[in-house]
């Protein structure tokens, strides 16, 4: 029934827009800037007190930057004003009142009008109901909105990427990879690789190496940030002595500035670290983010990390870049 209410409402909302009756054409490629969304929501919606709560959703922090940024680049619109051409956005979300339901509910559509794409509809009988419901299920929402963006990524790199990285990931660990086209600078090292762009500014990084699995459960903060610590200081050294790459403590109580976090990526469990790097006894710093996952069959952990530097830019996007190269790792 829940199924059935759900594509139901996706209907009743976006078929106005297409024309009823019409013949599907063949998907063109969706539209839409890195990280857009597409908000469409009802004028009574907006004009309340919920507005506070979808901007606490749409406009909440990118976390593991040095700097706010917020999760999506919105365009908003009101339902009245949805037409043809917003159908072929890449990622939407509609927020509604809908009398006609009995309980509030949340339903996606995937590449209907477009591919890639992704069409999310929050909606309650309600004013209370639909407020009560996106206080509860914001971190869910959130969720599905990135992953679509990460997602989009993902395919375009499917069809275009680095054949340098992937082939020396091969040689070196046995695994393939889809890192930026632009990505042609590699470093081989035991059991460590990593690929770069080498730019003065959005600079993309790319570091996978794997190191032995004896049964414990995947590592967290502490033990994570020694591993990580270590290999960097060996591979990744700085133009002069005495610099490397190391993990941002805070200076009270030399706490690493990590945050760690159990997930499930295709289809496996993994840990997931986002925090801050710096080069030690340099002036080079910006963000990380990393994917740790347990291969049994080889009996090693496999670490990938993407880390940005791009100290006059946002990084929102170019961090959300690497976490789409990680997901084509295998």
């Amino acid at each position: 029934m829940a199924d059935k209410l759900k594509n139901l409402l996706l209907a009743v909302l976006l078929v106005a827009c297409s024309g009823e009756g019409e013949k599907k054409k063949v998907l063109v490629s969706s539209k839409g800037l890195p990280s857009e969304l597409l908000l469409v929501v009802d004028k009574a919606v907006w004009n309340s007190d919920l507005q506070d709560s979808i901007n606490g959703i749409v406009k909440a922090q990118v976390p593991g930057l040095m700097q706010v940024e917020e999760l999506f680049r919105v365009t908003r619109i009101l339902s009245h004003d949805y037409e043809a051409t917003h159908t072929t956005f890449h990622t939407k979300l509609f927020v509604k009142v809908d009398k006609d339901l009995d309980k509030p509910m949340m339903g996606t559509r995937r590449n209907e009008y477009a591919k890639p794409q992704l069409e999310l509809v929050v909606a309650a009988p309600t004013l209370d109901e639909l407020r009560e419901y996106l206080t509860l299920n914001s971190e869910r929402i959130k969720e599905i909105l990135v992953e679509a963006q990460i997602e989009k990524r993902v395919e375009q790199l499917r069809k275009k990427y680095s054949k340098k990285v992937d082939d020396d990931r091969k040689e070196v660990l046995g695994m393939s990879v889809r890192a930026p086209e632009n990505m042609k600078a590699t470093k081989k090292g035991e059991r460590f690789l990593w690929g770069g762009t080498n730019l003065l500014e959005k600079d993309m990084n790319l570091v996978v190496y794997t190191y032995d699995w004896h049964g414990e459960e995947l590592v967290y903060t502490g033990s994570y940030v020694e591993i990580r610590d270590s290999v960097m200081k060996h591979n990744i050294p700085g133009s002069s002595e005495g610099q490397w790459m190391q993990t941002v403590r805070e200076r009270e109580n030399n706490h690493p500035l990590v945050e760690c976090a159990e997930r499930e990526i295709n289809g496996r469990k993994v840990m997931e670290a986002r925090g801050l790097w710096e080069m030690r006894n340099g002036a080079l710093g910006g963000p990380f983010v990393s994917i740790s996952r347990v291969d049994t069959a080889a009996g090693r952990v496999i670490v990938g990390e993407g880390f940005v530097y791009s100290p006059s830019t946002d990084k929102r996007d170019l961090v959300r870049q690497m976490e789409a190269v990680l997901r084509t790792l295998r």
